[in-house]
């Protein structure tokens, strides 16, 4: 299958987003914003793209990107409490098994 190259309004309505939306997106882009390719040339001022790298960008908007896990945090005295009633826990488990 062939690279088709794409106009903006071609891939505008690939999206179906606006020509407006696009230019924002490009501009979000360029400072790092936002993952929309930017444009393999400018020739005649008009921006083109590839389709591979459309396709790309459509697919990554559909992948959840990973999220650092979160640690939940215990407070001293928490961790105090808990401690306190498994000891408590294998204590009386302890007692049991003797008698």
């Amino acid at each position: 299958m062939e690279n088709k190259i794409l106009l903006v309004d071609e891939v505008a309505s690939m999206l179906r987003v606006s020509e407006s939306t696009i230019n924002r997106w490009l501009g979000e882009s360029r400072r790092g914003e936002n993952t929309f390719p930017l444009p393999v040339s400018q020739a005649g001022g008009k921006r083109r793209w590839t389709r591979d790298s459309i396709d790309s960008f459509i697919a990554s908007l559909y992948v959840k990107p990973q999220r650092p896990v979160r640690q939940r945090r215990r407070s001293a005295k928490a961790f105090a409490e808990r401690q306190n009633a498994t000891d408590r826990a294998l204590d009386r488990f302890k007692g049991r098994r003797e008698s």
